[in-house]
């Protein structure tokens, strides 16, 4: 602000010098052509200003923009997901820098107005060289007028120096104040810390003790609460509630004592009579009630798997073998010589079987048999079947 303030000044002075300088004075044309191009100089600059200043709004934004879609790429490779960096670069990739953008939108306007300016600055040029001689009262003017700008330039310098050299100091004291405010800030958190820590240590401490005060333990219970948890007028007014209950109690104690020693001398001094109200029976009515039910035994059957061995009888086919009697009529008229020739031939099993005899002896051979038939029948079947084999082949 100081050099702007001070670059006009001295730009208005140079303009006094030149006019010295050119030893004319300016006619009423070549003011107006000046103030013409004082006018298309400024909106000139205002213009080149408000260009300058949009382009860096937006170039700004351009790199915010930018910077943002690069963070997000790099966590993004860092995360390992794959979808947000290919979309984040092709979003990155799609950014412009809108500086020539600007440029081209401000072009036509600064086209249009540089020729203007040009051109008013040549008329300026072409009246003020026609304008007549400078006056001795013209250059006394002028020179007054420098010095004027001289005095307001110096007056204008001293007073933003004095404001530089203000500002100097508000920013030392500042950076002072700060600095302490750092220095005061540390030693307050160290001393939190520490505070945190005893209070962390005084807590520690304090649980033990407030969980083991029946106090506290009580209100804990009545306030539902825990007994760390309860304040100092919550365990106040339970402890006064406490103690006057005791008090009470123990000054009862003395006349309840009494009376009660002297209901006993009056029942002792009461000749012993036999009495069964009906409340006392039906007290202990109950009382007999709820004993046989906490004591009764109930059977209960409680399932549960077992394998029990199941033997079933299966039917066995017993094979019968039933004898029959087979007759082999030999042509002899010594059955003992039969006989021993048999004995020699024959199974000694299938020898008792075998029964010789003579004709005319049928009847006595057949009831031979038919007992032997019945003993046999009672043997085992193998044996059995296997004799009655025999005897048939014989």
């Amino acid at each position: 602000m100081a050099d702007t303030e001070r670059d006009k000044l001295r730009a208005r002075i140079t303009e006094v010098d030149e006019e010295l300088q050119a030893a004319t004075t300016l006619s009423p044309a070549a003011a107006r052509a000046k103030e013409l191009l004082e006018e298309k100089q400024a909106a000139l600059s205002a213009l080149v200003e408000r260009r300058d200043r949009e382009i860096k709004d937006a170039v700004e934004q351009f790199e915010r923009q930018r910077d943002s879609y690069v963070d997000r790429v790099k966590s993004a490779r860092e995360t390992g997901d794959l979808a947000s960096v290919q979309r984040n670069e092709e979003g990155l990739n799609k950014l412009t820098n809108p500086r020539l953008k600007k440029e081209a939108e401000f072009a036509p306007k600064l086209a249009e107005l540089e020729p203007a300016v040009a051109a008013a600055r040549t008329e300026y040029e072409r009246l003020r060289q026609d304008s007549p001689p400078m006056t001795l009262q013209d250059k006394q003017r002028l020179e007054a007028r420098r010095n004027d700008l001289e005095k307001l330039y110096d007056g204008t310098a001293a007073d933003w120096d004095r404001k530089l050299d203000e500002a100097r100091t508000a920013l030392a004291a500042a950076q002072e104040v700060a600095t302490r405010k750092s220095e005061t800030l540390a030693k307050n958190q160290q001393r939190q810390e520490a505070i945190a820590t005893e209070l962390s240590r005084l807590e520690t401490e304090r649980l033990p003790v407030a969980r083991n005060d029946q106090i506290r333990r009580l209100a804990a219970r009545w306030y539902g609460q825990k007994p760390e948890d309860v304040t100092d007028a919550q365990a106040g007014t339970v402890s006064t509630i406490w103690f006057a209950s005791l008090a009470f109690i123990a000054a009862l104690a003395g006349p309840i004592t009494a009376m009660v020693a002297l209901a006993l001398q009056r029942i002792g001094a009461q000749p012993e009579v036999q009495r069964d109200s009906k409340l006392s029976r039906l007290l202990r009515r109950m009382l007999l009630r709820w004993r046989w039910r906490r004591v009764r035994k109930v059977l209960v059957q409680v399932p549960f798997d077992r394998q029990v061995e199941k033997r079933v009888e299966v039917p066995v086919e017993v094979e019968k073998v039933v004898k029959e009697i087979l007759y082999v009529p030999i042509l002899t008229d010594d059955p003992e010589a039969l006989r021993r020739a048999l004995d020699r031939e024959l199974p000694p099993e299938v020898i008792d079987v075998v029964k010789v005899s003579a004709k005319g002896q049928y009847d006595q051979l057949e009831k031979d048999l038919e007992g032997e038939l019945k003993l046999d029948l009672d043997q085992p079947a193998t044996r059995a079947k296997r004799g009655g084999r025999r005897a048939r082949t014989t």
